[in-house]
């Protein structure tokens, strides 16, 4: 008799283990990415610098206008037009907040610059298409 209640509980225990070690993994629902579809526009007579090191970082903006950690994106051209961000905002995010470092010459003087800019755009709750975007740059102009 102990045999077969040793046996059932080792089938069981065995059982158990390979329903541990063999289920699917868990899956969490993540929120669907969103892409942005970004066109940067210079005023007249104003070029992006060949070549250059760009650098693109995004956050999200929460409901109470909370900024979440700035992430950089790899690999970011602005010459390549329109340069699509493909992000994860958090659910109820109001806005995507981008922060570029771009370097553009005056065709003009031939002089080149390095500026910063900062843009808020604002997220549609459940847009999963391509959101089009048109960047004013202004650059920095007068003595400082």
């Amino acid at each position: 008799m102990r045999k077969y209640i040793y046996g059932t509980v080792l089938v069981a225990v065995g059982a158990a283990v390979a329903i541990f070690f063999f289920r699917p993994p868990e899956t969490t629902n993540r929120p669907p990415q969103t892409v942005l579809a970004i066109t940067f526009h210079f005023p007249q007579n104003y070029e992006f610098t060949e070549g250059a090191p760009f650098l693109l970082t995004w956050q999200a903006e929460g409901p109470e206008g909370k900024l979440s950690i700035p992430v950089p994106v790899e690999h970011f051209n602005p010459l390549a037009s329109p340069y699509k961000l493909a992000f994860s905002p958090d659910p109820g995010s109001a806005a995507v907040v981008l922060n570029a470092r771009l370097y553009y010459c005056h065709t003009l003087s031939r002089m080149c610059f390095q500026g910063d800019f900062k843009a808020r755009v604002p997220l549609i709750a459940g847009n999963t298409s391509p959101i089009s975007y048109v960047w004013e740059i202004t650059p920095k102009t007068g003595n400082g």
